[in-house]
């Protein structure tokens, strides 16, 4: 047994679910402290492009490991819908997801990162570029005959109470 795991095993359901929502912010902490800590030494160009990079490296990682901790395997819409699911950021972001069998809309409505920015007196950011490359990677792993487009993601405009919006469809 791996030492944290008899600490884990006394958790209730709703004490792990918390948990595991406590990381993923705790994750996404991290990832915004470290672009600040760029965007303040080198610039917000310099961080965007650095930003991209990790999100060219991390996305693979992420999916074998959701895979293997809880045997994702389906293709097709309801594969991609799995891992979108449990995404680390969607464990923090609060999202609507409309699924049809060809066809899933994935829309972001409060993203912690952008908001985070407004707060703190920062322009809003392009991260159209980063999510396009980890949806790449997430169509690769998952099934190849899913196409997606961007809906709209910043720095475009975007609805109200929405920040981003993504469509995946089902390429026979």
């Amino acid at each position: 047994m791996i030492p944290g795991d008899a600490e884990l095993q006394k958790l209730s359901k709703e004490e792990l679910i918390a948990l595991v929502k406590a990381q993923a912010k705790n994750w996404l902490t991290v990832d915004g402290h470290w672009f600040i800590g760029v965007e303040e030494k080198y610039g917000l160009d310099a961080a965007i492009e650095l930003d991209y990079r990790v999100w060219e490296l991390y996305p693979p990682a992420e999916f074998r490991r959701l895979r293997e901790a809880l045997h994702l395997t389906k293709k097709g819409i309801p594969g991609i819908v799995e891992f979108i699911k449990y995404m680390s950021t969607s464990l923090v972001f609060d999202y609507e997801l409309e699924v049809s069998e060809r066809k899933a809309v994935f829309k972001v409505v409060h993203c912690r990162p952008q908001e985070a920015r407004l707060r703190g007196g920062r322009q809003v950011f392009a991260c159209r570029a980063t999510w396009e490359s980890a949806f790449e990677k997430l169509i690769a792993f998952v099934d190849p005959r899913i196409k997606y487009r961007c809906l709209f993601c910043p720095p475009e405009e975007h609805p109200d109470g929405y920040w981003c919006g993504w469509e995946f469809t089902l390429d026979d």
